[in-house]
């Protein structure tokens, strides 16, 4: 009798026993994550996104009624267990980050500078939100859809990415969209920056006299859509007989629409007289 009062005694010290793990609270700090977490079927695991820029229709749908999110205040409202999103999120606000994990709540960024890195990061994500298996088919997918990385030509045709803004603001050599680029038969015209994203003039990039000009998809405040950007490029002198090509956006950042756009570079790059 009393060692079973004592056990008694015990258990209510110790109150009830933790409720099992239940499935991740994602939150998503970029298009590609929030993109990817869809696409892996996870979407109810979502519990706030940043405001998508340029996602595919099904990812917009899928995201419509969540709770926008972006400063500490808001994230930690939704009560996320995992954060995910793109390393620019850490240049940009290292804070954010620092004041998150010390919340405890586990914060993934991908880095993502060639297709075969976002073949691991999109597996890195689908293993931390519950979707491994759903991961592991998408990426071989993928790799499939990609095939073997174009032979390197002889004199790969020079290719120069506008993403806006004047001064020009361009891919260098830290890009998926760079080793897309170099993939589908090109040359990145500023791959021998150590940067990822940076601006040039426009005398640098006539200097180099691209052959092709990539047109990044999406409005860019103060500039207006992709035409006024095509409008932009042609009216500097050295560049308006250079062919164009529109690039979605969410083709050029390093998610689930890479293989896209490796696709749409190839054909561009083929079609070059």
């Amino acid at each position: 009798m009393y060692r079973a009062v004592l056990l008694l005694y015990v258990a209510a010290c110790r109150g009830p026993a933790p409720a099992a793990e239940g499935p991740p609270r994602v939150v998503s700090l970029h298009d590609a994550t929030t993109e990817l977490v869809v696409a892996l079927g996870a979407a109810d695991r979502l519990v706030g996104v940043d405001e998508p820029v340029d996602v595919a229709p099904a990812a917009a749908a899928a995201v419509a009624r969540l709770p926008r999110v972006g400063d500490l205040e808001s994230i930690l409202a939704v009560h996320p267990t995992l954060v995910v999103g793109m390393q620019i999120t850490l240049a940009k606000d290292p804070a954010l980050v620092a004041r998150l994990r010390d919340a405890g709540i586990a914060v993934y960024l991908g880095d993502p500078r060639t297709l075969d890195d976002v073949f691991g990061w999109l597996r890195g994500v689908g293993a931390r939100v519950g979707a491994a298996a759903a991961a592991d088919a998408l990426a071989s997918r993928m790799v499939a859809d990609a095939g073997a990385a174009a032979p390197v030509a002889t004199a790969p045709r020079r290719v120069f990415v506008y993403d806006c803004c004047d001064p020009p603001f361009t891919a260098a050599g830290n890009t998926v969209l760079g080793d897309l680029i170099a993939r589908a038969g090109g040359r990145n015209l500023f791959g021998d920056v150590a940067a990822a994203w940076t601006h040039v003039s426009w005398e640098a990039v006539v200097a180099r006299q691209p052959e092709l000009i990539v047109v990044d998809a999406y409005a860019y405040a103060g500039q207006g859509d992709v035409a006024d950007k095509i409008r932009a490029v042609h009216a500097i002198a050295g560049l308006a007989a250079v062919p164009t090509v529109i690039l979605p956006l969410r083709d050029a950042l390093g998610g689930i629409h890479s293989v896209e756009g490796l696709a749409l570079l190839r054909g561009a790059i083929r079609g070059l007289p």
